[in-house]
């Protein structure tokens, strides 16, 4: 196999084409039923599926079927089978449809509008999991390219998968016939710690929850009239929680709800915690002065993995701030998210949560629990050797880097599911959810284009940071400001004191074009150089997140041409870099 080549023709395909189908993608509402209870009516759904089917079937595979299979009054699935060699069958998976919009967009961002911004795709889908069929059929495209043989595959990509993949079960039964008994399964749907590595999903949790309410009224009152004689809803509510939750911690204190961590697990997570140090925690938004809910930060891994976790992710029966009275309000209710513990029954979890919350309520209050998810967590099998060795022969080759393992504190009920029906299975399961990434420190946004990426091509040399007039923008993005020194005169320091900065150059100027789109960014190390030149051609990562939230991130590219310049010795000539879809290093 020719690595340089495959990732190439992966590349190319890529820029080309996908990034396009991804912008159309993203535009489409398609939210999971659980959203959008009219669904079929609304025909978004419908949109998303036709529209990575159409791609599909366009595609040059050679012995490829694609199929969009309905079974009543069930969201479609798209069931694809691509001819290969020997009896054995791998199957890969993944979904279309999304969650809702949900708050919290920039001023210039929205969940169906498409935005480039630096370096990243925006918008609802494109990482979870919209990315997933073109990835899937390019892989199996660039082996073909090369001639290289593969097994029997087989793609299952779902429209229910936020939903808890309740429609699922009844396309795998309809189609296991035609699926048969995969030794492999591949996963896109889940995520990594960084882009430096392969990273393996272990475990994923599971999930129950639903919507508790509390009514203690029959109409809201007067509060100080009611306020010592009425007992307030939200603070009934905030007993029952604490029935399940301690206060001071976060944490579950319900043994009912955890279950014994495998040694092996514990390991993984140390040894992540070792490698990702503060990224950890500090990949997340944090406002100044906040901090995680632990110091150990592979208990941290184990919390997000390993751990039961509830989350409030709705409320009702509060009004906003600008139309809040002197109100004793009859109810408040609330949309509880519980995290399980992987090998931790779903619905014995949900009925021993309902059972608690419902049981005996404060004052005599009318307490209900409404069920509305139950979806199993996972655990991997061991890995074959096979299979491991693969892995990390994929993670030497692309990234130069060991493999690493870890669990995901998300749930992907279809896991779960594969792995009760195929026992004997080996699981691959992997993705590009990284919540933070280096991109461009450009404040510039524009919407993309329905025509697709321009493309270009960046040649110059680098020359060391020594006394000199300069012409640009210098950004230092380390600590989040911008300094603009167009046009003025640096005086002479020592190489020593000389720090690393990030220059923006724009070297073609085209009517309706933004500069973004000609234009580097020049990372210069600290000192006076010479240094060698790494040119980065970054076309991926199609990601969520702020680079500016995290400052060790977003030094990135210092860090990158630094490594570079204490290898004198690299030969000269192109090298393959690392993640996500292409990346060229070239040293002179």
């Amino acid at each position: 196999m020719d690595t340089h080549a495959l990732s190439a023709y992966i590349a190319d395909r890529w820029d080309a084409d996908i990034v396009g189908q991804l912008v159309e993608y993203i535009k489409i509402p398609n939210k999971s039923p659980m959203f959008d209870a009219d669904w079929q009516k609304h025909g978004y759904m419908e949109q998303a599926t036709q529209l990575l089917a159409d791609w599909a079937k366009a595609q040059a595979i050679d012995g490829m079927q694609v199929e969009i299979v309905r079974l009543e009054n069930r969201t479609p699935l798209i069931f694809i089978e691509i001819d290969g060699s020997g009896e054995d069958c791998v199957l890969m998976y993944g979904h279309l449809d999304k969650q809702p919009e949900m708050t919290g967009w920039d001023a210039d961002l929205g969940p169906w509008t498409p935005v480039i911004k630096g370096d990243k795709l925006y918008g609802r889908g494109g990482a979870d999991d919209g990315y997933a069929l073109f990835g899937s059929l390019t892989a199996i495209a660039a082996l073909k390219a090369q001639g290289i043989a593969h097994a029997r595959t087989v793609i299952l990509i779902e429209a229910c998968e936020e939903s808890g993949s309740y429609d699922l079960p009844y396309y795998v039964d309809h189609l296991s016939a035609r699926i048969g008994k995969p030794s492999l399964v591949v996963c896109l749907d889940s995520g990594c710690a960084n882009y430096d590595q392969l990273w393996c999903t272990t475990s994923l949790r599971g999930l129950t929850g639903g919507n508790l309410r509390v009514d203690v009224l029959s109409e809201g009152v007067h509060s100080g009239d009611a306020s010592g004689i009425v007992p307030s809803s939200f603070r009934v509510l905030r007993q029952l929680l604490n029935r399940l939750e301690e206060v001071d911690t976060g944490h579950i204190h319900r043994e009912e709800l955890h279950v014994a961590i495998p040694e092996q697990r514990v390991n993984q997570a140390r040894r992540a915690a070792e490698v990702l140090g503060e990224e950890v925690f500090d990949k997340f938004p944090f406002l100044d002065g906040m901090r995680p809910m632990g110091s150990d930060l592979g208990e941290l891994i184990l919390n997000r993995t390993w751990r039961p976790m509830l989350s409030i992710t709705g409320v009702d029966g509060l009004p906003t701030l600008g139309n809040a009275g002197n109100v004793l309000r009859p109810f408040t209710a609330v949309k509880i998210s519980l995290r399980i513990p992987p090998m931790l029954d779903p619905d014995k979890a949900g009925a021993f949560v309902k059972n608690t919350l419902e049981a005996d309520p404060p004052y005599g209050a009318k307490v209900s629990f409404e069920l509305e998810k139950a979806s199993t967590g996972w655990n991997a099998p061991a890995l074959a050797p096979w299979l491991e060795s693969a892995i990390e022969d994929a993670s030497q080759a692309a990234f130069g880097a060991p493999a690493m393992y870890m669990g995901e504190g998300g749930t992907i009920p279809f896991m779960g599911m594969l792995g009760e029906k195929f026992p004997g299975a080996q699981f691959m399961i992997t993705g590009v959810l990284l919540l933070v990434a280096c991109g461009s420190p450009s404040d510039q946004s524009d919407t993309v284009p329905d025509t697709g990426p321009d493309t270009g091509s960046v040649a110059g040399s680098v020359t060391g940071p020594s006394s000199s007039t300069s012409s640009s923008t210098t950004i230092n993005t380390v600590d989040d400001t911008v300094i603009d020194t167009t046009n003025s005169t640096s005086t002479t320091v020592p190489c020593d004191q000389i720090d690393p900065t990030i220059t923006n150059h724009v070297f073609a100027t085209y009517p309706n074009i933004s500069d973004r789109f000609t234009s580097f960014d020049l990372y210069l190390p600290a000192g006076c150089g010479p240094f060698p030149v790494l040119v980065w051609v970054h076309g991926g990562a199609w990601v969520g997140g702020q680079c500016r939230a995290n400052r060790r991130t977003f030094a990135c590219g210092h860090e990158l041409v630094a490594r570079e310049s204490r290898c004198p010795s690299r030969p000269a000539g192109p090298r393959r870099c690392s993640w996500p879809w292409r990346r060229w290093a070239l040293c002179r």
